[in-house]
């Protein structure tokens, strides 16, 4: 089979709570199709010795409800490896936010970031008892999975 990718000789960290270990990675298509030792052709290789290798972490407290929105990076967790992130746990979040809501939700979140910038936060609202909320505000394309 031809890969994508294939990343070599590094230390993978499956996730599965066993003990790392020496291989390589394959990646077709954007999927991981082969994880040991991968033999084949490759459209890149990345030599990944003295380095580990695993899967995204997921960072299950953030603060990140309204970064998210003028850093869709969510820095700093990105440079950590951090793939996931979950939000909204900590009792206030911007979305979902019934109608009715949203004018007593702003003043708490609009807070200024940065050099004096205004925050204008888009508040997501969602539709009625199990509806159409929206999974993140309006607008935002986070480069992590909330």
């Amino acid at each position: 089979m031809a890969y994508d990718l294939v990343i070599k000789n590094g230390r993978i960290v499956d996730g599965s709570g066993g003990p790392s270990f020496r291989g390589d990675v394959a990646v077709k298509d954007g999927i991981i199709v082969e994880v040991g030792k991968v033999s084949g052709p490759a459209q890149r290789v990345v030599d990944a010795s003295g380095l580990a290798v695993s899967p995204g972490f997921i960072d299950n407290h953030t603060h990140f409800d309204a970064q998210v929105t003028w850093d869709p990076l969510c820095t700093s967790s990105c440079y950590h490896g951090v793939t996931s992130v979950i939000v909204g746990h900590c009792g206030l979040a911007l979305a979902p936010c019934h109608p009715q809501d949203q004018d007593a939700l702003h003043p708490t979140v609009a807070f200024r970031k940065g050099e004096g910038q205004p925050f204008d936060p888009p508040i997501a609202a969602p539709g009625r008892q199990g509806g159409d909320a929206q999974p993140q505000p309006a607008g935002v394309q986070p480069a992590v999975e909330l």
